[in-house]
């Protein structure tokens, strides 16, 4: 029997907050931030984080500086439940950050990459991985020690009896190089936004995009921020609303959004049932600052849901 329900391999940097930003900075002039926060930051953490405190079992491999940042992070992951077995302190490098500038509806980010930026293949214990019955990787571009070995990772996973999910994240040079197809031909169930996944299939439509991914992947889950999400799943599509929630800060929604599917995922849920938990979680994810600050526990997702009564499935 697995140790792990699943195991996240990716990246790890805090966030440093600004929230309610006058306006985008501009170069030669000084803005000011209403309120701020340091917190742990990152997708693959903020899933691995958020995943664990609904009940998973989860592990995580990664790398981080020997530094005070390092700290936050394995602190915030060890308090939310996650095995951090197989994360390496690395001191000649340190911990990446990255400063998010929130809106309610928007947010801009500059990240310093630090550590993640030689996480490589050699640096993954395989051993570790196959505790795990399920791989989930994030943040693709942003690796780029472990992009060329990111096919043979997902194949390495797969031939060790693994379930796989993948969030390519967004890609800081707009290049959207074909590479990334080795790699979905090894997915179970891709979770990219909107605009990725017009991205990475030169599709000028949702639609076109779904019709694309849906010939490689099992599951495609397509996030589509206030307007929900639209995913294609054994031929079917299936829309689904944003529930309305007061937003703070959108930092991790997306992240979330994969932690609350992927719980029900892996539970052999209804499909309906997997995209209703990753609405609420990733709505909720905006009602307070940091990606993991307001993530739910199970009991507090199940009572989310029970006080949604609305239809929130497009037909």
């Amino acid at each position: 029997m697995a140790e792990f329900d699943a195991v996240v391999v990716g990246e790890l940097n805090v966030d440093l907050i600004l929230q309610d930003v006058s306006s985008f900075p501009e170069m030669g002039t000084e803005k000011i931030a209403k309120d701020m926060a340091l917190t742990m930051g990152s997708a693959s953490a903020i899933l691995a984080s958020n995943l664990a405190h609904l009940g998973a079992k989860v592990g995580f491999i990664g790398k981080l500086g020997q530094d005070p940042f390092g700290e936050i992070i394995l602190d915030t992951l060890k308090d939310h439940g996650v095995d951090c077995g197989g994360i390496q302190r690395d001191e000649t490098a340190r911990t990446g950050v990255t400063v998010s500038m929130t809106f309610p509806s928007n947010y801009a980010m500059v990240t310093y990459m630090g550590a993640m930026e030689s996480f490589s293949l050699h640096d993954i214990d395989f051993s570790y991985l196959s505790k795990g019955r399920h791989l989930h990787l994030s943040s693709f571009y942003l690796q780029p020690g472990l992009r060329p070995g990111c096919a043979e990772l997902f194949r390495q996973a797969k031939e060790a009896h693994l379930t796989t999910s993948f969030d390519p994240g967004w890609d800081p040079q707009e290049e959207w190089k074909a590479d990334i197809q080795e790699v979905l031909k090894l997915v179970d169930v891709f979770l990219p936004n909107e605009q990725e996944a017009l991205n990475i299939s030169s599709s000028r439509t949702v639609r076109e995009a779904l019709d694309q991914m849906d010939r490689t992947c099992q599951v495609v889950i397509i996030k589509q921020g206030e307007q929900g999400a639209i995913g294609r799943i054994n031929g079917e599509t299936i829309k689904i609303r944003a529930f309305e929630v007061e937003s703070v800060d959108t930092t991790g929604a997306g992240d979330s959004f994969n932690a609350g599917f992927l719980f029900e995922w892996l539970r052999d849920s209804e499909i309906r049932q997997c995209l209703k938990a990753g609405n609420a979680c990733g709505a909720l994810a905006t009602t307070k600052m940091g990606g993991s600050t307001a993530s739910p526990s199970k009991k507090e997702l199940d009572e989310f849901l029970a006080s949604k009564t609305d239809e929130i499935f497009v037909h």
